[in-house]
């Protein structure tokens, strides 16, 4: 396959990518917040392999295996498991811009193990902004469009719940 096959196929992934993550990010429910997540980080790990981010490909498979745990699981310690898989893709990082990403993950992993609702959503926000920077870096277009995407509607996502919230409370009142 040419470079240039490979380089489209790659982007042709990146868009896909984009498309999983804002369907992703809108749902209101946790779970099925990381299981279109889990699917994301499948199409994302081949993006980043044909893009030659071992790093960041390595990434989104513990993310992938990450998110479909924490539906099932809450725990520090299998948490901290997954920290340290996290941790370990920064040895083999290329570029420092793929710290970005380690840290992406970090901030995913601890965000999706410990947090839900209104904090889960700030913490993935936080950890999408590490990831657009990661993929500004890499010249992903799809997965750098991904992220700005998924912000914006992990945004509108954080307002939705928030407004639910506040709906609650006035009916209490």
């Amino acid at each position: 396959m040419s470079e240039q096959s490979v380089y489209f196929l790659a982007q042709s992934l990146g868009f896909l990518s984009f498309a999983i993550g804002l369907f992703a990010f809108y749902q209101k429910q946790d779970i099925k917040l990381k299981l279109w997540m889990a699917v994301l980080c499948l199409v994302n790990a081949m993006h980043f392999l044909l893009l030659n981010s071992s790093s960041s490909a390595f990434c989104a498979i513990v993310s992938m295996v990450r998110n479909l745990i924490t539906i099932k699981v809450r725990s520090r310690w299998v948490m901290m498991t997954f920290m340290l898989f996290s941790i370990a893709g920064a040895f083999s990082i290329q570029r420092l811009s793929e710290a970005l990403g380690v840290m992406g993950i970090c901030v995913g992993t601890y965000s999706l193990f410990m947090l839900d609702g209104i904090r889960l959503r700030l913490g993935l926000l936080t950890g999408s902004l590490l990831w657009l920077g990661n993929n500004i870096a890499l010249g992903s277009v799809g997965g750098t469009l991904l992220e700005a995407c998924s912000a914006s509607m992990n945004a509108v996502t954080l307002y939705r719940l928030y407004s639910d919230r506040k709906s609650l409370e006035q009916i209490r009142i």
